[in-house]
């Protein structure tokens, strides 16, 4: 009660209401500056976003691309990003000097503030588990919260929820279809993996990660996943070239998650697939992701 959700709604110009929702999920990306423009077309967007876009979107601002083909499509900021991210009356001396140089429409200066958030998040993490809380049970309640907007918007059919994202939003995506039986289809770019396999990746990749932390003492993360099984429609999109996980510990997790839908007699509801290329979300990935909510929510 004491906070609002910046957010985007993106609803059908075309077509006759009721329609299905979506919950689109920014990723992490250490990209903290920004949440929900970097997956909607905002105008006089910032230099930063183009590139960032080209490089994991092909470009591509898809949560538009799925209201012109009938989704009520809803991104909200998550905590830590965008509107949402730490900010200060009186920032700190060492950001306060890297800043000074620097005008807030330059790239440099989303990088400097992208550089200290990150070097910020392990201290935020200790921060909010001593108030009794943590990031990931913040971002998935909010996640939740965002569900039950959509569910109460007359455009839009809560019969027909779904939700996607790439990377962090993926992430966000297992959790949100594994806590929420609401969400009936669910696309997971370029997070599943047996969380294991990555102490076996020689650099550091998933540090102040926003986590359930404990719950691994049970759940492992495709665990998470198939607690949806088997009303959810799942679709788990893998980048082989994906220097985050390894190949070993992504196809551990779609097969444990594949044999839990098989075990509730609904195979059909989980496809997993790998694509050439590293730790992206293209637009072949998203016309493929596209067809499958369009197949499980139309």
């Amino acid at each position: 009660a004491h906070y609002r959700i910046p957010a985007f709604l993106l609803i059908p110009a075309e077509g006759q209401p009721p329609f299905p929702g979506i919950v689109a999920l920014h990723d992490h990306g250490g990209f903290f500056y920004f949440g929900k423009e970097k997956l909607v077309d905002v105008e006089n967007p910032h230099p930063a976003l183009k590139p960032f876009k080209e490089r994991y979107y092909g470009g591509r601002s898809y949560a538009d691309d799925l209201a012109r083909r009938g989704f009520v499509v809803l991104v909200a900021d998550a905590f830590y990003w965008g509107e949402r991210r730490l900010q200060y009356e009186l920032p700190p001396p060492d950001l306060q000097s890297q800043l000074a140089v620097l005008d807030p429409g330059q790239v440099e200066y989303v990088a400097a503030v992208n550089r200290f958030l990150g070097a910020a998040a392990s201290t935020l993490n200790t921060w909010l588990s001593f108030c009794g809380t943590s990031w990931m049970g913040i971002v998935n309640y909010d996640d939740r919260r965002s569900v039950d907007l959509l569910e109460s918007l007359p455009q839009v059919d809560g019969r027909r929820i779904g939700c996607l994202g790439l990377s962090g939003g993926g992430y966000r995506a297992t959790y949100l279809a594994g806590m929420d039986s609401r969400i009936r289809a669910a696309v997971i770019v370029g997070w599943m993996t047996s969380l294991p396999t990555t102490l076996d990746i020689p650099r550091s990749v998933h540090t102040a990660l926003f986590d359930a932390f404990g719950v691994h003492a049970y759940l492992d993360h495709p665990d998470i996943a198939s607690l949806a099984a088997p009303h959810c429609a799942m679709f788990v999109q893998n980048c082989a070239r994906d220097r985050l996980f390894t190949r070993a510990g992504m196809e551990q997790a779609t097969d444990k998650i594949r044999k839990v839908y098989a075990d509730l007699k609904h195979p059909e509801h989980f496809d997993a697939k790998f694509y050439d290329n590293g730790h992206e979300f293209n637009r072949g990935m998203q016309e493929e992701a596209f067809e499958w909510l369009k197949k499980w929510l139309r």
